[in-house]
């Protein structure tokens, strides 16, 4: 277990591979990389616990969510030891608030619930990740505030396009365990079209003329289109969870390659 001081590439190293368990975050474009990455993080939560639910055993959904839930623990209680910014402090603790009934729903994965059960609590995630989304949004708007970096919409649209990436991907698991809930498809179009304006955004930009982040923005806008594919295909009844799911990881880490990129330029 490391305890030293994250550097960007480091905080973005922590979250792509859930090893460290506390930290010391004296950096606002740590804790912004950090929280954008954790919204990704928190969808991806939601995915592995219906693939387990579902009894997908591919990559270990079970070991993946424990982690992730493990590593968000860590990041709010990093970032309420690291930040004494009264602003910052209010929305950690709404953030361990909202966190905390989703924790417990979550953690029912490693007990002896049965499938039935198991998709109650997958609807309830759903129903209530937003709250925790919406804190993690807000604590990245207040550092995003108090920094100067000078492109914030190209830097929010690559956060976005790795955290579409996983809620396509979690919405997509949902409708293959076919959970009664009428907003899948409208949150579906909703990360499709968040997800092309991003690539849109980035394509104007300046970052757009570097080779190695086009190659990872014109990755990423490939896999978008396969994504209508396979939920047209999975429209008569055909799923290909674990073709999503790596397709979806590629995207996630085009979006956190395009989003390096971006601080300090």
């Amino acid at each position: 277990m490391r305890h030293s001081k994250i550097t960007v590439s480091l905080v973005v190293a922590f979250f792509a591979t859930l090893h460290l368990h506390a930290a010391t975050m004296t950096h606002k474009v740590d804790a912004i990389l950090a929280l954008g990455a954790e919204i990704s993080y928190v969808r991806a939560m939601l995915e592995n616990y219906i693939t387990t639910g579902a009894k997908i055993v591919f990559k270990n959904p079970r070991k993946r969510l424990k982690e992730e839930i493990e590593a968000h623990d860590a990041l709010l209680k990093t970032l309420k030891n690291s930040f004494k910014d009264p602003q910052v402090q209010q929305r950690v603790t709404e953030g361990i608030a909202a966190w905390s009934p989703v924790k417990k729903a979550l953690q029912t994965v490693e007990g002896t619930v049965d499938r039935a059960q198991m998709r109650a609590q997958a609807q309830f995630v759903h129903d209530n990740i937003r709250a925790v989304i919406k804190n993690l949004e807000a604590l990245k708007n207040i550092f995003l505030a108090q920094t100067k970096i000078a492109h914030q919409k190209e830097l929010n649209a690559s956060i976005e396009i790795a955290a579409s990436a996983r809620r396509l991907s979690a919405h997509y698991m949902m409708a293959m365990w076919k959970l009664p809930d009428p907003t899948i498809q409208k949150h579906w179009d909703q990360g499709v079209k968040i997800w092309a304006d991003a690539i849109a955004l980035l394509k104007r930009s300046d970052f757009y003329k570097d080779s190695a982040f086009k190659a990872s923005l014109n990755d990423s806008e490939t896999i978008l289109k396969h994504m209508s594919i396979y939920m047209s295909i999975a429209q008569s009844g055909t799923f290909t969870p674990a073709i999503v799911h790596k397709a979806c990881e590629r995207a996630f880490e085009d979006g956190q390659a395009l989003a390096k990129k971006i601080p300090g330029k």
